[in-house]
């Protein structure tokens, strides 16, 4: 009897036991594939991320004008950015960082980059189509990235600016020279004779009208460049605009026997100070390059079609090299007729800036033959 009992407690024992390990095998089990969905719920989250990630960089490197580029270990080209693709073309498989760009320099600021210790990355100038570009190229994790800016416009600035300061030296010296030289004399025994007196202070006059038009013209890019300049375009007899720039200049083309001839008449949307200095740019131009004796003529004519009334001023200088018209209008340009007479080579830049802020045009043509000069024509907005 009791060995049944007991025989029937060991069976039930083992029964319990064995449930027991099976219930706790399935707990882990149960465990186990929870922590594992935690696994995967987190990896599937960091993917995601990632990708994202991924996403916003992309969307930054295409909304950037720069040229972006990542190169992988083996110098192939592995993502290029819109502004890049536009530049170079679209990106094929396994293309090589050369065979992409057709640029060695580029290539070997990659190997130097790789090659490097500088955790900052390394920055030149290299050349790509023929036009220079600063490149900078950042190492990691087995890739390379490049960004690509195109100089070409910031170092011709750089170059005219350093023209500017080296004409302004030299246009600055002249005049200054002369104004001593011509009071020194007026001052020497020299100067009481009524006669020399008065010639010499007629050139006194001419030579501060030169420093005061250069000054003038160096305070009218500075307001430009700020953004200080403020246009308001009202109705404005054209007489009124031109009235002031002739007469301001009547005196200096009078010394050199020019007569300044007006003819404009009609009426314009213009902001009347700005436009008077626009006009004067061109007047002071004209009146510049007549020969003694000359002539400069202001006339006006008007072209409903287009809405527009266009002052033309006519000068009986040497006229413009055909290679020069479009590039008269640049900052610090200086046609080679204009590399012997004093002027920073902006009047006409800010005539053009300022006709453009008016939703106007500013243009130029040579006369045409017998006649010799040039015209400057000013399209302004009907009132």
């Amino acid at each position: 009897m009791e060995l049944g009992w007991t025989t029937g407690l060991a069976f039930l024992a083992g029964i319990i036991a064995a449930g027991w390990f099976w219930w706790r095998e399935r707990t882990a089990r149960r465990e186990a594939g929870r922590e594992a969905a935690r696994r995967m719920a987190d990896l599937a989250a960091e993917i995601s991320r990632a990708a994202q990630e991924r996403q916003r960089w992309l969307a930054v490197t295409d909304a950037t004008s720069s040229l972006m580029l990542t190169v992988d270990g083996r110098l192939q080209v592995v993502h290029a950015n819109a502004s890049a693709q536009a530049a170079f073309g679209p990106l094929a498989p396994s293309m090589s960082l050369i065979g992409y760009t057709h640029s060695l320099s580029l290539e070997e600021l990659v190997s130097d980059t790789r090659e490097g210790s500088d955790p900052q990355g390394l920055e030149r100038v290299v050349s790509l189509r023929d036009r220079p570009h600063r490149a900078r190229a950042l190492a990691r994790e087995g890739y390379v990235a490049i960004a690509l800016e195109d100089v070409t416009e910031v170092q011709r600035l750089s170059r005219a600016r350093q023209d500017l300061v080296a004409n302004l030296s030299h246009e600055l010296r002249t005049p200054l020279a002369s104004l001593r030289l011509l009071s020194d004399t007026l001052a020497s025994p020299m100067g009481e004779d009524p006669g020399v007196a008065r010639s010499l202070a007629e050139k006194i006059v001419g030579e501060v009208e030169t420093l005061n038009q250069m000054t003038q013209e160096m305070l009218d890019l500075a307001a430009i460049e700020s953004g200080r300049q403020v246009i308001r375009l009202v109705p404005t007899p054209l007489e009124e605009i031109v009235s002031i720039p002739v007469a301001a200049m009547t005196d200096q083309a009078a010394r050199r026997g020019i007569r300044i001839e007006s003819e404009a008449e009609g009426s314009v949307l213009a902001d009347r100070e700005q436009a008077q200095r626009a006009v004067l740019n061109v007047l002071h131009n004209a009146v510049k390059f007549s020969p003694d004796g000359g002539q400069v003529l202001l006339r006006s004519r008007t072209e409903p079609d287009q809405g527009r009334l266009v002052l033309s001023i006519e000068d009986s200088g040497p006229g413009i090299a055909p290679g020069d018209l479009e590039r008269i209008f640049e900052r610090f340009y200086r046609a080679d007729e204009a590399r012997g007479t004093p002027g920073t080579g902006l009047g006409l830049a800010i005539a053009r800036h300022i006709l453009r802020s008016h939703g106007g045009q500013i243009w130029a043509e040579n006369r045409p033959p017998p006649d010799s000069g040039s015209v400057f024509h000013l399209a302004f907005s009907l009132a």
